[in-house]
């Protein structure tokens, strides 16, 4: 789940990128995504992120659930947040902090590896469009 959660910013950030020119695109995302100002900025923003979740109201959202399973719903606990259902997930926040820089480290390593593969696997991929019959099944 924590691999998710790092994951999720990091696609949001490739997406644009990939839509266009794969090459030229894969450069400055690897840039971007390399830069250690940009990958400081956004563990923050997301570590707070993260510290504002653990921190939001789930009572609105279990009420209606225990409902659903046919229990009382005024049993849930208005003051009932994801921290104090899971206060192991308080370190998730710094975790993130931690390990984002490193995690689009090591993305903007492989999105220039990609970017200096592309013209071979273009070649790799045109040599096998010619070597396969046209009336495959």
């Amino acid at each position: 789940m924590r691999r998710l959660i790092l994951a999720l910013p990091l696609l949001a950030i490739a997406a644009p990128a990939a839509a266009q020119d794969p090459e030229a695109n894969l450069d400055t995302m690897a840039r971007t995504m390399g830069d250690p100002v940009r990958q400081e900025a956004l563990a923050r923003a997301l570590g707070t992120m993260a510290e504002v979740l653990l921190d939001l109201p789930l009572a609105p959202i279990l009420g209606p659930l225990a409902e659903a399973a046919g229990e009382d719903p005024r049993s849930v606990d208005p003051d009932t947040t994801l921290r104090k259902v899971s206060p192991g997930a308080s370190h998730v926040p710094r975790q993130i902090e931690r390990q984002l820089p490193r995690a689009m480290g090591a993305m903007a390593g492989m999105s220039g590896a990609i970017a200096s593969t592309l013209p071979a696997l273009r070649e790799a991929a045109e040599r096998m469009r010619e070597a396969l019959p046209y009336d495959l099944p």
